[in-house]
Formats: C-alpha cells, structure tokens, sequence
C-alpha cells in the first residue's frame, strides 16, 4: 500500500495512532483548510507525538473527519473534510519522505 493511501486509509478510520507512525519524529503536516471555513487558522503541527495528540483530539470530539477520497498519484490525495462543522474539498500532498519511508513534510490545502 502507498504511503499516501496509508494516510487516507487513517483518516478516514479516525486512527490518530496510525496516522500518527506515519510521520517521521520530527514531521510536520501542515493544513490551510481551516482558513478557507473562516473560523480557525491553519494547522501547523511539528512532531510525530504532537501529530497523535492532535488528531486524537480532533477525532475524539468529531472535530475533524474525511469522505470521498480519491487518489491521484504516489504523493496526492484529495477528499472533503469536515471541519467544525464546515465542509471543505481539500488535497493532501507528501512533499517530503525520510531515508526510513515515513512523511517529514505533508500539506493539506483547499481546492
């Protein structure tokens, strides 16, 4: 299985743990989705620890959430996320991957 549909496949599961041991310890995700709902800012988060905290929260109290995703190649993926309560068409890009397999640097933006 692609890395990339790894991370869908976590996602859509709501498997903060997965999603989590997917990314390097010093990874990053970064996500501008948030802005475009005009009620948060966008997710900076650093950490493979910080990533599993995060995505617990967020999956916990069913802040965060993905359906209909779709992959387009080795490095993409693009889905709706609900967030807040509002819904946003995204795609989620590796943009870099450590010598080990695991993400260092992933963005979420809105399509």
């Amino acid at each position: 299985m692609k890395l990339i549909e790894k991370y869908i496949n976590a996602l859509e599961q709501c498997d903060h743990k997965a999603l989590s041991e997917l990314f390097a310890p010093e990874g990053t995700i970064r996500d501008y989705c948030p802005t475009s709902t005009g009620r948060a800012h966008e997710y900076h988060v650093y950490g493979r620890e910080a990533i599993d905290m995060f995505f617990r929260n967020k999956f916990v109290f069913r802040q965060y959430h993905i359906y209909g995703a779709e992959i387009l190649n080795d490095n993409q993926a693009k889905f709706f996320a609900t967030i807040g309560g509002y819904c946003v068409m995204a795609i989620a890009t590796i943009r870099r991957v450590d010598e080990n397999g695991l993400i260092e640097r992933l963005h979420v933006r809105p399509k």
